[in-house]
């Protein structure tokens, strides 16, 4: 994780970024992370800056080095604009307790790095979604290994006073992700 941390260096840093704003604009396609292996902690990583309030749950070693390498501060889950759900939280607890912004400062709600187990574009999976809305050419079906149904309802409920809401990246243990903007609407079929 540290060592992940030490040799993301500005360049595959911006193409981490160049990734995450990619896969966020086509909400579930599912994209290879130019560096394999950082799980969920990869979003703050790329994503922080100077004094960014940061949570990385349920790995206390990636909270430190995504800290140690940014300058961000480490903040509890509610609080923190940047935030990672390794395997061990339990994302659907966490989820209704993040930073969801409000209509006139939608920009206040939290980015979300989620640990999966495996992504699989056009499904299926233990859950699949079917996405629709901005940057989805009609329906994209997206399989999620590793997270269970009750982190996506978590999920929709948190963003159901769009533009309000969490923006989400599923990170799964090969180095791929897929974005879900809060714009997403989102069903498990």
């Amino acid at each position: 994780m540290a060592a992940i941390a030490e040799r993301l260096t500005p360049r595959a840093s911006q193409a981490v970024f160049r990734v995450l704003l990619d896969s966020l604009a086509r909400p579930g396609q599912v994209l290879a992370l130019p560096e394999p292996g950082p799980g969920p902690g990869i979003v703050p990583l790329a994503l922080a800056v100077v004094g960014s309030p940061v949570a990385v749950l349920g790995d206390p070693a990636w909270q430190q080095a995504v800290c140690q390498a940014t300058g961000a501060r480490p903040a509890a889950a509610g609080e923190a604009s940047l935030v990672a759900l390794c395997e061990a939280a339990d994302a659907a607890a966490v989820i209704p307790r993040l930073r969801r912004g409000s209509a006139l400062a939608p920009e206040q709600g939290a980015k979300v790095g989620l640990a999966c187990r495996r992504l699989s574009a056009g499904g299926p999976g233990e859950v699949t979604l079917e996405l629709s809305g901005p940057g989805v050419p009609g329906r994209v079906r997206l399989g999620v290994d590793g997270a269970g149904r009750a982190v996506f309802d978590a999920l929709r409920e948190a963003n159901a006073l769009f533009p309000a809401g969490l923006d989400v990246w599923l990170v799964d243990s090969c180095g791929q992700v897929a974005g879900l903007p809060r714009s997403a609407r989102q069903v498990v079929v």
